[in-house]
């Protein structure tokens, strides 16, 4: 069975410099994983609201889904769906963009790892499934690595794996900065030229992408020997 990788551009801006990013760490998926079926979703023209606390996900027939109709569904729908999620996410405020933390907190709320398939009656979750963090900023102390974490967070609240990134180019994942360039392309264009950072970010979240299907092939070989099954 193949491979679902999710990788998540949660810029408002669309295919501006997160999304390069993750395509980086995608391209290193695809060489590392030529089977890997890879689903991008962009978070430009989105719309996610806030979790009200109304507690209706969690009514019995529900089952996750939430009473608000924007597009978190769809995207909690693919989340559930993946065996590895990469995150690329810009520096908002030194944290994640609002959107993102709409999202991450109504799929918290929602209990939607309960709804998993056990794989023993140990209450051992499928829901182990490697992540990785990729964030980048305008400035190069602007907050990457509090984005990073914040989402480290959410992994291990959702029983996921946060993936680490290479050493000295991405201690928690991948980060990179555009040398204060506002440029949707500035990462794109300061690699092509070959500046040490722009090109420290694009080999961070190569090495980023490499271990996030490394270890869900690992997840996966491991659930087939312990427990006899691939995922439901």
């Amino acid at each position: 069975m193949k491979l679902n990788l999710l990788g998540i551009s949660a810029s408002p801006r669309g295919k501006a410099n997160s999304y390069y990013l993750l395509t980086q760490a995608m391209q290193a998926v695809r060489e590392s994983e030529p089977e890997a079926e890879i689903t991008v979703y962009d978070f430009k023209n989105k719309t996610f609201g806030g979790c009200i606390h109304c507690y209706g996900c969690r009514k019995k027939g529900h089952e996750g889904q939430c009473t608000i109709k924007d597009d978190y569904q769809e995207l909690a729908d693919l989340w559930v769906q993946a065996d590895a999620i990469i995150y690329s996410v810009p520096v908002y405020h030194m944290s994640i963009p609002g959107q993102l933390k709409c999202f991450i907190d109504r799929l918290g709320q929602s209990g939607i790892t309960k709804s998993l398939p056990s794989a023993s009656q140990t209450g051992f979750t499928k829901s182990l499934k490697p992540m990785g963090i990729i964030s980048q900023g305008m400035h190069i102390f602007s907050g990457q690595e509090h984005a990073i974490t914040e989402l480290v967070n959410h992994a291990l609240l959702m029983g996921c794996l946060p993936v680490a990134g290479n050493l000295w180019q991405g201690y928690l994942g991948a980060s990179g900065w555009t040398e204060c360039l506002a440029d949707r392309k500035a990462l794109a264009q300061l690699s092509e030229q070959g500046t040490i950072g722009a090109q420290a970010a694009v080999d961070a979240a190569r090495t980023l992408g490499h271990n996030v299907i490394t270890l869900a092939q690992v997840v996966r070989a491991g659930r087939e020997v312990v427990f006899g099954q691939g995922k439901d």
